[in-house]
This record gives C-alpha cells, sequence and structure tokens, in this order.
C-alpha cells in the first residue's frame, strides 16, 4: 500500500498546508499580505491533492483484479 505513495507530493500537500495555517494566524494578527500567501499555499495543496486523487483512481482502474 505504501508502495504508491508519491512521497514528494505528499511533503508538497504537508508544507503548503503547514504554511497556509501559518500566514492565516499572521493574517488574523493583522499582516494583509499574509491573506495572499496562504491563499497561495492553500490552492498549490488543493491542487496537489486533486492530482494525487486522480493518479490513485487511475491506477486503481489499470490493476488487474486479485484471484
Amino acid at each position: 500500500m505504501l508502495r504508491g505513495v508519491r512521497w514528494s507530493s505528499l511533503a508538497v500537500v504537508l508544507g503548503a498546508g503547514a504554511l497556509a495555517l501559518v500566514c492565516l494566524v499572521l493574517a488574523l494578527r493583522g499582516r494583509p499580505w499574509a491573506w495572499l500567501v496562504g491563499f497561495v499555499c492553500a490552492a498549490i495543496a488543493v491542487r496537489e491533492v486533486r492530482a494525487l486523487q486522480r493518479l490513485d483512481r487511475r491506477a486503481r482502474t489499470a490493476r488487474p483484479p486479485r484471484p
């Protein structure tokens, strides 16, 4: 099961998600530039999650059924 994990994509999702949370805290503390940076980080994380789901769906349909 873990053989199919794309570790670089997982790192991107975790890193971008963490940066988005940090930017959210900074934005709530009065740093207006953090809204834009946080939005970009969140968009990157969502994009990567969707790409992973697409790859997983494609891999599931390509596998032969187990006996």
